[in-house]
């Protein structure tokens, strides 16, 4: 390619790199050779005579021919500035268009293709609040969700925040943990507080063959201040309806049912986790779902409702259970034995043998504790914890 050509094409901003540095190193030579004339012209050659015994330039040519080409040369140097310039202009227009795609459009699409915390749901309601506490009374007896707080970090990554309250002991712990592109991880493995598989004795097939002996269990009840508080499983003969559960609330007014273990399959069959509902409506207040023709009496804590309406608790499970199916991202946030298949089995399955229990874990003195075990259905009895007040952690 000729040198003209190279040079348009350096002008006009499409030389190739090593065309470029054709075009710069032949100025450099220019601007070399011309300060070597503009200083040696003058000396070696003004007013001496050619071969012709002419005079050869008159100095006030010679500064006319300088200054035309130190013009030339600004111009040149003017245009190699204006390049470097728009070049640096269209460089940094590059990456905010970059940094801005990837922020504004590149990471909420990302975010929209995974499961989001963040989503509002109410004014103070975010979604992971709504999913987890569902979650959290449906597998955990006597824990409600309080608290969660989640910050996106883009791309699909989250940090967050959640709090348990354990209505027992009156206390509360945070788990920190990431969702990464629609997985949980980094949260502690205390965090998913199933039940004991055969805390109940007809819970979780195949069952514990020995004998029922929860003798210790009442001589030890027995023993407690009239203070104490006791947090006890209570596992039935033969699974129980709601109509029964609702019977012995209402019997047992001084004791707290935090959760009702609920039959999810064939009696001979092991389905995990366990699963169950709250039975008072105590736990933190979801916005927009206190009255949800979807999941109709999902949250029971701000609703005016007749506790003596066993419906009402048969309802409850199923709408907890509806939830948990539709939110098919949460339950891919690989939380441990937890499959969207499972809970439609489970809908199936008390949608045609209704909402039994085989179990129950009860909150209250020893005195009442031991009039329930006398129930002719009641199997037997576990502590799980005893502390001396109900002001005590």
């Amino acid at each position: 390619m000729r040198f003209k050509e190279i040079y348009e094409k350096y002008i006009n901003g499409s030389a190739s790199e090593e065309e470029i540095k054709i075009i710069e190193e032949e100025i450099e030579k220019n601007e070399i050779i011309s300060e070597y004339l503009s200083q040696n012209i003058e000396d070696d050659f003004l007013n001496k005579k050619d071969l012709f015994g002419e005079m050869r330039i008159s100095k006030e040519e010679n500064e006319f021919k300088r200054k035309s080409e130190k013009d030339l040369l600004k111009s040149i140097n003017k245009s190699i500035r204006n390049k470097f310039i728009v070049t640096g202009i269209c460089s940094v227009l590059v990456v905010i268009g970059l940094v801005g795609g990837a922020k504004y459009i590149i990471s909420p699409a990302m975010d929209s293709k995974y499961y989001n915390p963040t989503k509002m749901l109410g004014q103070f309601t975010e979604q992971l609040l709504v999913d987890i506490s569902v979650f959290t009374e449906l597998h955990f007896p006597g824990i409600d969700t309080s608290y969660t707080n989640s910050e996106s970090l883009g791309y699909g990554r989250y940090n967050t925040k959640i709090s348990q309250y354990n209505t027992f002991k009156n206390t509360e712990t945070t788990y920190e943990g990431v969702i990464d592109k629609g997985q949980l991880m980094y949260i502690g493995s205390d965090f998913y507080k199933y039940p004991i598989m055969n805390i109940f004795k007809y819970g979780v097939y195949p069952y514990d063959d020995y004998d029922n002996d929860d003798s210790s269990e009442i001589e030890e009840l027995k023993l407690l201040p009239k203070t104490a508080q006791a947090n006890i499983y209570v596992s039935f003969k033969e699974d129980i309806d709601m109509k029964e559960i609702v019977r012995l609330i209402n019997k047992y007014e001084d004791l707290y049912f935090s959760w009702v273990g609920i039959r999810t399959c064939d009696k001979k069959t092991q389905q995990l986790p366990q699963m169950g509902f709250e039975t008072s409506g105590s736990g933190i207040v979801l916005e927009g779902f206190e009255e949800n023709e979807k999941y109709p009496y999902l949250e029971l804590g701000t609703l005016d409702w007749d506790r003596n309406d066993s419906e009402v608790y048969e309802t409850h499970f199923k709408s907890l259970l509806k939830y948990m199916i539709d939110n098919k991202s949460f339950t891919e946030l690989n939380h441990p034995n937890v499959y969207e298949d499972v809970y439609k089995y489970t809908l199936d399955y008390v949608n045609k043998n209704g909402v039994k229990s085989y179990g129950v874990l009860v909150t209250g003195d020893a005195e009442s504790i031991l009039k329930l075990r006398e129930e002719s259905y009641v199997y037997g009895i576990s502590i799980d914890d005893v502390k001396i007040s109900s002001y005590s952690h």
